[in-house]
């Protein structure tokens, strides 16, 4: 029985700790530190809020790679904006450039692959493709 009670403790402890990991957000995007990941890198980088909605824009100086992200008030109102962009990037077919975007949770971003993995940062840069 203390077998059974100590295991039950342990498999207890191990879901806590990954709901606590779930709920802070461990590959949530956080701008401002997208912000200075990019400016090391020597992108030029504004943020603004306009209309409630947070704004970042990344450029290299050559123009070669860029990113934008947009953090929304709601899952839904970043949902349509990913179908804008999505019916977009199918509109104009292939790219020369490797694009990419997607969205986590109320965050939609969308740019040149190595500057949304720059921006993004490990470990949510591993999960970044050309679309």
């Amino acid at each position: 029985m203390k077998k059974f009670t100590k295991i039950l403790a342990v498999c207890m402890l191990v879901v806590m700790v990954a709901m606590t990991f779930a709920s802070c957000g461990v590959l949530s995007i956080d701008l401002y530190k997208s912000a200075e990941r990019l400016a090391k890198k020597d992108y030029y980088c504004e943020i603004s809020n306009e209309d409630g909605e947070l704004w970042f824009e990344a450029e290299e100086d050559d123009g070669d790679n860029w990113v934008e992200i947009i953090k929304f008030d709601s899952v839904d109102d970043a949902n349509d904006y990913l179908e804008k962009i999505e019916d977009e990037m199918n509109y104009y077919g292939d790219h020369e450039e490797d694009v990419t975007y997607g969205r986590k949770g109320k965050v939609v971003y969308w740019g040149t692959v190595d500057a949304v993995k720059d921006a993004l940062g490990f470990p949510a840069n591993l999960f970044i493709t050309k679309k």
